[in-house]
């Protein structure tokens, strides 16, 4: 059984590809609850209640929702009066920290206005990395490198171990194929490779 809170699964990618995904799900008997979230603290005997008063039997459960961001510890840096309401540090189109001419922020922790995924902070590390190198050499502001946010990212989400659904930029598909891109190693293999690591 899955609940979730939300009107529908992965709200982050698109309607097309959350239906596809609810239908994948309840394919394989999988039961799904939207629109309630568990109370944790209910549980008696393994019987679990919803917010909307509903009983779940479990031998055990995942809590799956993203962690707030790690930088409550830059309140105490120089980096203080750079974090915005939610903690992520603002940069500007050249990925550098707003109110720093020589710190630079990528990835998850940035305010950039896009899905927080791995190949994203990638392309952020090649954008700061020749915008270091260019300063380093004495380039001007106008010379150096700008990142455009990714309107449209790809997502694949594994379903299980031979199963995913995935978004492309111009459509959305569910099953054995994405499956196959994705659940084999969950991408950690071409990461380690591109990392020099293998």
């Amino acid at each position: 059984m899955l609940v979730h809170r939300g009107s529908r699964l992965l709200e982050f990618i698109g309607e097309s590809a959350s239906r596809k995904t609810l239908n994948c799900l309840t394919s394989n008997k999988v039961e799904v609850i939207l629109g309630q979230s568990v109370d944790l603290n209910s549980s008696s005997d393994g019987v679990y209640r919803t917010s909307g008063g509903e009983a779940i039997v479990a031998d055990c459960h995942f809590i799956c929702i993203g962690k707030s961001i790690g930088s409550s510890w830059l309140k105490e840096t120089i980096l203080k009066d750079s974090l915005d309401t939610q903690g992520r540090l603002m940069v500007d189109s050249n990925l550098r920290v707003k109110g720093h001419n020589n710190i630079f922020g990528i990835g998850d922790i940035t305010d950039i206005p896009e899905l927080k995924q791995g190949y994203l902070a990638q392309s952020h590390a090649k954008i700061a990395a020749k915008n270091i190198a260019l300063l380093t050499k004495g380039a001007k502001d106008e010379k150096l490198a700008m990142y455009k946010p990714a309107t449209k990212a790809l997502a694949i989400v594994s379903l299980g171990r031979k199963k995913a659904v995935a978004r492309f930029p111009c459509f959305s598909i569910a099953g054995r194929v994405p499956g196959m891109i994705k659940s084999g190693d969950l991408f950690v293999g071409n990461t380690r490779k591109g990392l020099g690591d293998v």
